[in-house]
């Protein structure tokens, strides 16, 4: 099984080409118009009502989740396979199927220094609280899979609604409403045209790295209930809310107060080179080459925790009894999978920037752990079903390029626990 890369056109945006990569099982080249030829087990595969939708951040295009999405295949196959064999499939702690951990997977944060809480995806996956109530189908299926580079990135044409930068050299452009908007057309064209399903039979579920992360929340609040979204996989989201300067406090604004506002290891002059660094590649003024405009995200999402998620109903979940619909509420639909400390506090050191660890230990990491908090209750119906903030061990901010082995079983876990 492998992606194929497909050109579509947009019918609100023609003059552009959008490129994606996808699995659709059960289509052939007859009706799915591939580029290339799909292999014979695709075609052959049962189909799914399962859509499988990974978004990019901004720096890395639709690429850099190849190798998760290779290695989630491989495990689900492996599962498909052996579940064709019985007449039902074992959720359970004890199944080698559940065994999530790996040797770089997602696991608690051991430093209490961070003041961290977070789980393993080992523990999470024995945890019965997730296991009744749970639909397991008999054949584990393949979900259709689909990613794509947005509007200006990858391999993709440049957004055609923005500036002609032969006339204009702003480095503004489309909004995050705009990338919402084409993700929506996208999705009811693949629907359509590769699936030949209505948009709104298909269970959707998101995997998002960076800024992918908000432009999933504002799906959600843009397009509920013309889509159902059951879950979310949230790798090192974007905090959408901060200006990323302000996170540092200014050593020369009134009120400052070194013996208050410096951490251990960190001087005035530390401070200073770091607003500057961070003012100067993150600040949401600052231009991108795909020139997604996002100095009008904060506004948008000025909170991790709140608007919270719109889902679907559980009563109204195909095959799930009513005892079944009301335990699945307890179900996680959002897991949220943040960044290893001290290795991102190494990149930010040793990378162009060279900002002294103990700067973004002290204030950085800190304010993304508790913007990651909030996110983890976005669908929260209670305190049960709040899964804690996991910690990728040995991982930057690209999750899914430093370690796409865990990210293929955290996407397999969350799956199941859904039932898909």
């Amino acid at each position: 099984m492998k992606l194929q890369d497909i050109s579509l056109t947009l019918p609100h945006k023609p003059s552009a080409r959008l490129r994606i990569s996808a699995l659709f099982p059960g289509t052939s080249m007859s009706t799915s118009n591939f580029a290339d030829s799909l292999p014979d087990i695709t075609a052959a595969l049962p189909p799914s009502s399962t859509l499988l939708v990974f978004l990019n951040g901004l720096i890395l295009p639709r690429s850099s989740w190849f190798e998760a999405i290779s290695r989630f295949l491989r495990i689900r196959d492996k599962q498909r396979r052996r579940s064709s064999t019985s007449s039902s499939y074992s959720f359970s702690s004890s199944s080698s199927s559940s065994n999530t951990g790996s040797k770089t997977g997602a696991v608690p944060e051991k430093n209490g220094s961070h003041g961290n809480t977070c789980m393993s995806a080992t523990a999470a996956a024995g945890d019965s609280a997730y296991e009744n109530g749970i639909h397991v189908p008999e054949i584990m299926k393949i979900p259709n899979i689909l990613t794509y580079d947005r509007f200006g990135q990858g391999a993709s044409d440049p957004d055609p609604s923005d500036p002609d930068p032969a006339v204009d050299d702003t480095p503004y452009g489309h909004t995050p409403e705009d990338v919402v908007d084409d993700l929506h057309q996208m999705l009811l064209l693949v629907s359509r045209q590769f699936l030949a399903r209505d948009l709104k039979e298909l269970d959707v579920v998101i995997v998002a790295n960076s800024i992918g992360c908000p432009l999933a929340r504002l799906y959600n609040g843009r397009y509920f209930p013309d889509v159902r979204v059951v879950g979310y996989l949230f790798l090192d989201s974007m905090m959408a809310n901060s200006d990323f300067v302000s996170v540092f406090p200014d050593p020369d604004a009134p009120g400052f107060d070194p013996a208050k506002d410096l951490r251990e290891g960190v001087d005035e002059e530390a401070l200073r080179w770091t607003r500057k660094q961070f003012r100067e590649k993150f600040h949401p003024s600052v231009g991108n080459p795909e020139r997604l405009d996002r100095r009008g995200l904060r506004g948008l999402l000025p909170f991790s925790d709140k608007p919270r998620l719109r889902l679907p109903v559980d009563g109204q979940d195909q095959g799930t009894t009513r005892e079944g619909a009301r335990k699945r509420i307890g179900i996680p639909r959002v897991i949220v999978i943040g960044h290893d400390w001290d290795v991102f506090a190494e990149h930010n050191e040793k990378g162009p920037m060279s900002i002294p660890k103990a700067v973004i230990n002290g204030y950085m990491n800190p304010a993304w752990q508790r913007y990651n908090e909030g996110l983890t209750r976005l669908a929260a119906v209670d305190s049960e079903n709040v899964v804690p903030v996991k910690i990728a061990k040995g991982c930057g901010h690209f999750i899914q390029k430093d370690d796409p082995e865990m990210v293929a079983r955290e996407v397999d876990l969350l799956l199941r626990r859904l039932g898909l």
